[in-house]
């Protein structure tokens, strides 16, 4: 999860022309910790997560969000729902 997140966090930094220095500083973070967060080395603190939040100006959602995680998931419960219900009109 925490490479899905760090990718996001950059993606979203990048999309607002911020450099990691200045998100650093808005989150009141070394610029260091917060490349280890966005390279998924170190999960922040729910703490820090809001902070990121606030300062990218983005719901947590936003950036907890992977939407090929979420489609892989939802195809594979579609598989086992649709396993099962042929499997209990058989009987």
């Amino acid at each position: 999860m925490s490479k899905v997140l760090g990718n996001n966090i950059a993606q979203i930094r990048r999309e607002l022309k911020m450099t990691q220095q200045v998100l650093a500083d808005l989150i009141e973070i070394e610029r260091t910790s917060l490349s280890q967060i966005e390279t998924g080395a170190y999960n922040p603190s729910a703490d820090t997560m809001i902070k990121i939040s606030d300062a990218l100006k983005r719901p947590l959602g936003d950036i907890f969000f992977n939407p090929d995680v979420l489609k892989f998931e939802t195809n594979a419960f579609l598989v086992i729902q649709d396993q099962y219900e042929n499997t209990s009109m058989r009987r």
